[in-house]
């Protein structure tokens, strides 16, 4: 994720404000402790149920936690993008009000009648949003006369433009175009916070409900089978205290060519504890690297097409906040 903090303290002068460098993972513990409850409920006894709640809908609980976390983080994605598009625009104001200013003073002559209006936008008070809005807006007063003063002339000049670090020159048309799309700025940005807030609260929601399920489940279990049972003793493979260990492996059981297309399945048991699973592959010869992915379909996925002679190699990745594991590389030619 983006530091998006850092930018707007920098861009808003709240230097302050300590920067959100990594997104919370306070599900995770809950996601794994009811992977593990799925396991342990399906080896022993699927018909089993805690109260009103089944396997299935358990099951789809747990699924859709990551479903929901995902959600979170594309709505983080989009924040974090509105957060940029207001800081450039921001920027570009700031600057341009300092130097534009300072361009229109330097080419006035002594006694002007217009340089007044420089010190006026000078004496604008303030650096948030809304002074640097104020000074812009007397800027494109100010250099709209500039402008009209230029033409007057003969022989005329051209509209005063104002030179960018990257390249280009900035005219008072496209300076004023930023001034006035800076609200609908603003409001993009609040829309997308709104739908991130949203969002986080359906993420807390649902996993306040797969946590109280998995420990409702866990009492359940443990008070309808004895010590002694093999039920009982599975319940020593659940986390019962938050914390996170590494993700297990997830197997590829077969990659099989079908035409110019590979079948690949997965292994039972693999991919423990990962809040993340992929299916990565390289092509001998054109990839340095496993730089191509696609999320692991566990019932087994058709992947490609790949061309005739080209041999490809598949691993998956399992990974949570602690870290990542590789399964071993299958290979397959075409």
């Amino acid at each position: 994720m983006r530091a998006r903090a850092q930018a707007e303290d920098v861009a808003l002068g709240n230097v302050n404000q300590p920067p959100e460098f990594i997104m919370s993972k306070f599900y995770e513990p809950t996601h794994i402790r009811g992977q593990q409850t799925l396991a342990v409920w399906s080896t022993f006894a699927l018909t089993f149920t805690s109260g009103p709640l089944t396997f299935a809908q358990h099951q789809g609980e747990v699924a859709l936690l990551l479903t929901v976390v995902n959600d979170r983080d594309l709505a983080q994605d989009a924040s974090d993008d509105g957060v940029a598009t207001r800081n450039t625009n921001y920027n570009f104001i700031t600057d341009l009000n300092v130097r534009a200013t300072e361009l229109i003073e330097a080419t006035l002559p002594e006694g002007d009648e217009l340089l007044p209006e420089v010190r006026d936008i000078r004496a604008v008070d303030g650096k948030g949003q809304e002074s640097i809005l104020e000074r812009a807006r007397r800027l494109i007063s100010l250099w709209t006369r500039v402008n009209a003063k230029r033409a007057a002339l003969v022989p005329a000049l051209p509209g005063l433009t104002v030179n960018l670090a990257g390249g280009g020159a900035v005219t008072l048309a496209q300076f004023q175009a930023a001034v006035t799309n800076h609200p609908v700025v603003l409001q993009t940005l609040k829309d997308k916070d709104a739908d991130l807030s949203r969002k986080k609260s359906v993420l807390r929601q649902t996993e306040g409900r797969v946590d109280k399920n998995n420990k409702k489940w866990y009492a359940a279990w443990a008070a309808n089978f004895p010590e002694g049972t093999a039920e009982h003793d599975a319940l020593s493979q659940i986390d019962t205290e938050e914390g996170t260990s590494a993700p297990t492996a997830l197997g590829i059981a077969t990659a099989t060519a079908s035409g110019l297309n590979a079948n690949v399945t997965y292994t039972s048991g693999g991919g423990s504890h990962a809040t993340s699973l992929r299916l990565l592959w390289r092509i001998v010869g054109v990839d340095a690297d496993f730089t191509q992915s696609t999320p692991v379909l566990l019932a087994g996925q058709t992947v490609g097409p790949f061309l005739a002679g080209q041999t490809v190699e598949f691993k998956t990745r399992a990974e949570n906040s602690v870290g990542s594991t590789d399964s071993a590389v299958k290979t397959l030619s075409f």
